[in-house]
């Protein structure tokens, strides 16, 4: 134990009553120097002060003493939370509440106590410090609601303000994006095929997908460039591989379709992109269909977002495979 509880914290983390309370000493501001004895027998406290005198005490029921002091009769009862103490005394019962700094009586301020810096006040004194601790509380309290309301409706307009900006952006992409429908296109794309004499319905699947990822992957991002192995051949399976050689071999198949790509006239790639994707459609179970597109838009993102032209192509296929987009937050 410190010298008078000096730098001693009580169960609030505040600074203990600075007294000296030894088992027979007890010295401090308010009670000056006593000394105290204390037995206990049968149930029942006796203490003895050489300041206050003899003292026998019992608890009478829980939170609840009676006691006799010098021949005077003492009754004291404590119940509640801290926010509102009911207090049983002789003299009836009052209401406090208890605050950082102590406690404030509702009913008799001058029950009031206040501890500040291990130094203990009772009575109007402490019910004037508590009050000024009150108002300075409620006033800290009203500047932080209104900071933490400025804070929100700032908050809130700079979200606003995003949000405002994305749909924008959004919109300014849409109205960007080819106008095109697939009963437009579909013609065009037949006649490319009939000039060439191709069927594709004739061709593999195989084939057929791998005309599909030239289109999407490659034309949809400008390109003439078909994709690459990594640079570390060794970490390319054979299947891979595999794909990447039919995906170099359908690019040169689209360029006898429509000559040096990127064609000048993007319509004829939407007409020959849905005939394909309908033959395959015609070829294969449906779940193996919807995995392929699936597949195919994941694809798209490798090299970063989809351009405006991926996403038109994907719109197309997903319509002429029969195919329903659902977007995450539709359905």
């Amino acid at each position: 134990m410190t010298m008078l509880k000096v730098g001693e914290k009580d169960r609030d983390g505040r600074q203990k009553r600075i007294e000296h309370s030894g088992k027979y000493l007890r010295a401090s501001r308010t009670g000056g120097l006593s000394l105290r004895a204390q037995t206990r027998a049968a149930g029942v406290n006796l203490t003895g002060n050489t300041r206050h005198g003899v003292r026998v005490s019992t608890r009478l029921a829980k939170n609840t003493q009676v006691a006799l002091q010098n021949g005077r009769f003492i009754l004291r009862g404590r119940y509640g939370s801290d926010a509102a103490k009911f207090n049983l005394s002789k003299s009836g019962v009052t209401v406090s509440t208890k605050t950082p700094i102590g406690s404030f009586n509702w009913i008799r301020p001058g029950r009031s106590s206040a501890k500040i810096a291990g130094i203990q006040l009772r009575g109007h004194n402490a019910a004037a410090i508590q009050g000024l601790y009150g108002l300075f509380a409620a006033a800290s309290w009203f500047v932080g609601a209104l900071l933490r309301m400025v804070t929100g409706l700032l908050g809130g307009l700079h979200r606003l303000g995003t949000a405002a900006v994305a749909r924008r952006r959004l919109a300014e992409e849409e109205a960007a994006r080819p106008d095109v429908a697939l009963a437009d296109v579909k013609p065009l794309g037949q006649r490319v095929l009939d000039e060439q004499a191709v069927s594709i319905a004739d061709w593999p699947s195989r084939d057929q997908l791998a005309a599909l990822a030239f289109a999407l992957l490659v034309l949809g991002r400008g390109s003439t460039h078909p994709p690459q192995p990594g640079a570390d051949n060794s970490s390319t399976s054979v299947a891979e591989a595999a794909l990447l050689e039919d995906i170099a071999e359908a690019g040169r198949q689209w360029d006898t379709w429509l000559g040096p790509l990127p064609p000048d006239d993007i319509e004829p790639v939407f007409g020959v992109l849905v005939s394909i994707a309908g033959a395959y459609a015609r070829d294969n179970a449906p779940y193996r269909v919807a995995e392929t597109l699936l597949a195919l838009d994941d694809a798209c993102l490798l090299d970063g977002p989809k351009t405006l032209l991926q996403e038109t192509m994907i719109d197309l296929t997903a319509e002429a495979m029969g195919v329903e987009l659902v977007f995450e937050g539709e359905a």
